[in-house]
């Protein structure tokens, strides 16, 4: 909906759930993944330590980049979102996870929303600064891995059943909260490709899924 684009105050309280449909493109602004993640990961559980960042499949990580815009910092919201449900949603046994390092190059804070972990990345203009091109802001996504919830906690997300704990895929969620001369927030959000979790190497993982009922079978 239209309306569901437009805020009037930029708290987060106000800000368009998680699990609302918003575009990725408006007027002179478009937020986009433009490299998108490796279709395999290895989520791990919070007990396991770090499995390391989200990885693109040309090396380095995935890059999201917001068009038509570079005036001041905005944050960048990201979560772990359904691949195969009809509307996008917070992903029930999926959560991203903050990573910390030396070699992280890209701040981020950690926030919980309505029960979901989002990381908040700051995109700034002083990184994106061209007079060549169109203004833009844009920032390679080093700092997020995917946790994979325990049974225990996903027992507290209301609505979930053991059916669903077999869907393993993914997709990586951004969005943006552009402030409006109006007073009013402008929301897009992007989505990346279906991505893969598993904890095996990425040939049993494969094999795993074909061999669920329904899935590449004749």
């Amino acid at each position: 909906p239209l309306l569901s684009m437009f805020r009037s105050v930029p708290r987060t309280s106000s800000l368009p759930p998680l699990d609302w449909p918003l575009p990725h493109l408006f007027g002179q602004y478009e937020l986009k993944v433009e490299v998108h993640p490796k279709a395999h990961h290895r989520a791990h559980y919070e007990t396991e330590g770090s499995r390391g960042a989200i990885k693109a499949a040309s090396g380095g990580h995935p890059v999201v980049k917001l068009m038509g815009y570079n005036e001041k910092p905005v944050n960048l919201q990201m979560f772990i979102g359904t691949a195969d449900d009809r509307y996008l949603r917070p992903h029930a046994f999926y959560q991203v996870h903050r990573i910390t390092g030396k070699t992280v190059a890209t701040a981020s804070q950690e926030i919980i929303i309505s029960s979901t972990k989002v990381l908040e990345i700051p995109l700034l203009p002083e990184n994106n600064m061209s007079a060549s091109s169109p203004p833009y802001l844009s920032c390679s996504i080093d700092c997020a891995g995917i946790l994979k919830l325990r049974n225990s906690d996903i027992e507290l997300r209301k609505g979930e059943t053991d059916i669903g704990r077999k869907n393993t895929r993914v997709r990586v969620v951004f969005r943006v909260h552009i402030p409006q001369p109006n007073g009013k927030v402008l929301s897009l959000q992007a989505a990346s490709i279906p991505v893969e979790c598993c904890d095996r190497q990425r040939a049993e993982c494969i094999v795993s899924r074909q061999a669920q009922p329904g899935v590449g079978m004749l």
